[in-house]
């Protein structure tokens, strides 16, 4: 007997189609800033939890803009069509300065404000976050999770009205500029909550400028992008997308602060990649076979040794 074959309800077939295309970014880009490094400074179980908390905050974000949006329209409808972006030209200034008011005040003001105490309370408690770049891997994770589904939310609309010229179009929209600008906002305020959490004198500052930082940026693109100039709205990203790259390579992000949840009282620098592969090599010189039986390694620590400084020949 043959099983019948089981049609999933129209709204659900799109939902899944929906989140596998807003699924492809995350992915290529969860490769990119952490799946493809060997030495992981936090354990996966954290960068799944973070993607989940991005995810999450998608849902208070929506209905706190949303409820904006009706009380904007109930207090002066008029304007309401503002929220969504000023219709060019601008001739007017409530053409730029309503459409701030809705990116700044409401838009960027609610989505780095939930990111912003997602990620303060975490690291204030977290026992596995050590050093700053661990804020900076939390951050873009969480960036990632709410891109994420709010990607699958447009996605869903795009395909439900069956507008599939415009779903090509949105999706490498999203996928190179909204998905980018969530990682670069989020992946800031990450570093910079990290750099308070461990810091003890310039811990406010670095608090303030935590939210600051991304509120404007958040703000200054969505607005940009609002009134039709997208590449303006690029030339925002494009700088914090730099000195987001530009961290990952800053040795001093790797200082260790805490160990097993507590502060140490004497940070530890990280090693240079030659003091450890030499320390590995002296690991090879005493380790039990060279010092009760040297005749069965012989020479294997001396070539340990020659191939963590570099030598290229072993004589």
């Amino acid at each position: 007997m043959v099983n019948a074959p089981i049609f999933l309800p129209v709204g659900v077939s799109i939902g899944i189609v929906a989140f596998l295309l807003s699924l492809l970014p995350a992915v290529f880009f969860l490769w990119m800033w952490y799946l493809r490094n060997r030495d992981r400074s936090l354990p996966a179980a954290s960068i799944a939890l973070a993607f989940a908390v991005g995810a999450i905050i998608v849902l208070p974000a929506f209905w706190l803009e949303r409820g904006a949006d009706s009380v904007w329209n109930i207090v002066s409808p008029q304007t309401a069509h503002y929220y969504a972006g000023a219709s060019l030209p601008l001739l007017r200034i409530q053409d730029i300065l309503l459409p701030a008011f809705a990116t700044f005040l409401i838009v960027a003001l609610v989505e780095e404000g939930l990111r912003y105490g997602a990620m303060r309370i975490w690291m204030r408690r977290s026992r596995t976050i050590d050093q700053v770049f661990d804020g900076l891997l939390i951050g873009v994770a969480i960036g990632l999770g709410f891109s994420t589904f709010e990607n699958t939310l447009y996605f869903k609309d795009l395909l439900h009205g069956q507008d599939y010229d415009t779903l090509v179009f949105v999706f490498f929209l999203r996928f190179l500029i909204s998905t980018l600008a969530h990682i670069s906002f989020s992946g800031i305020m990450g570093v910079l909550i990290a750099q308070g959490t461990f810091h003890m004198f310039r811990s406010r500052s670095y608090m303030i400028l935590a939210f600051l930082v991304p509120w404007f940026l958040h703000g200054l693109f969505d607005l940009l992008l609002g009134v039709g100039h997208g590449l303006y709205a690029v030339l925002v990203l494009i700088p914090a997308l730099l000195t987001l790259v530009s961290w990952t390579f800053n040795r001093q992000l790797f200082i260790i602060h805490k160990k097993d949840g507590k502060f140490l009282a004497q940070e530890k620098t990280p090693e240079s990649p030659m003091m450890h592969a030499l320390e590995k090599a002296l690991k090879v010189e005493n380790s039990p076979w060279n010092i009760h039986a040297s005749y069965l390694n012989e020479n294997k620590s001396y070539r340990a040794i020659f191939n963590a400084m570099g030598s290229k020949r072993y004589e």
